[in-house]
């Protein structure tokens, strides 16, 4: 039985550990080649052997969504090994800067911005044109629950950021209509990663007292998600036709998403 992501390409950034790593072994099981691209050449390396271990087309590359020059060489690296991309999941993202909106520095908040909104674009920019010209592509965006007013208190820029990702998400999928390339993002929820590591590390007198109880209850009461969670509603939208939906991991519609891919 052919698999439903079976000779298409997909490429993930952030891919070298947590949701990224897991989508990656993901969208491999339902058939597609896959390119890794992350800042970490270790954890790069890690994952591409892991796919190739088990039987997966697969390619990895350093490269820093936030940087045109370094993006742009690490996806000619990998699309030169794999071919064109069909599918783009946009996972690389940052929590910081934490703090006081007042007190944040604004070359941080600029920094998260770029990695986190400007990131996508850029790798948008890269991948549609060869969409579009093959008459299909599938762009998966992952966002946050910060995203959704109030966003997270003393995370400004990391709830700003994605809200501004969920409008580039929707906009861009009304653009699309008819294309055959589909635009939708996945809230994974509190997800064991190394960006829950980092929040739960943060002092209460810098983040405060209800962002600092959130975070340690989410590890201390079991709540958080494993990354196979995001990853498997990655991959059922990457091999399904909806477009200009905000998903979220734990609903009723994630879960039919996912079954229906099943």
């Amino acid at each position: 039985m052919a698999l439903p992501l079976q000779a298409r390409t997909a490429l993930v950034t952030g891919g070298g550990r947590g949701i990224g790593r897991a989508t990656a072994l993901a969208l491999a099981e339902a058939g597609a080649a896959v390119a890794v691209l992350a800042r970490s050449v270790d954890e790069v390396d890690r994952t591409v052997e892991e796919l190739r271990a088990a039987g997966h087309r697969a390619a990895g590359a350093s490269g820093d969504v936030a940087d045109a020059t370094s993006l742009a060489e690490g996806l000619h690296q990998l699309t030169g090994e794999l071919g064109n991309i069909d599918v783009l999941v946009n996972n690389a993202g940052v929590s910081w800067p934490v703090g006081p909106t007042a007190s944040i520095d604004p070359e941080q908040f600029a920094q998260a911005v770029a990695i986190n909104l400007v990131g996508p674009l850029r790798c948008i920019r890269l991948t549609l044109p060869g969409m579009l010209a093959a008459g299909w592509g599938r762009i998966v965006n992952v966002t946050t629950g910060a995203a959704n007013a109030p966003g997270m208190p003393r995370a400004a820029a990391y709830s700003s950021s994605k809200a501004g990702l969920n409008q580039l998400t929707v906009n861009l999928a009304a653009e699309l209509a008819g294309t055959g390339v589909t635009v939708t993002a996945v809230d994974p929820g509190p997800v064991d990663t190394a960006m829950q590591d980092y929040m739960r590390d943060q002092p209460a007198d810098l983040i405060g007292d209800q962002v600092h109880g959130m975070f340690q209850r989410f590890h201390a009461d079991g709540q958080l998600n494993h990354p196979t969670q995001p990853a498997q509603l990655i991959a059922a939208l990457a091999a399904g036709d909806v477009t200009g939906e905000i998903a979220a991991v734990g609903s009723d519609r994630a879960s039919a998403l996912v079954d229906s891919a099943a």
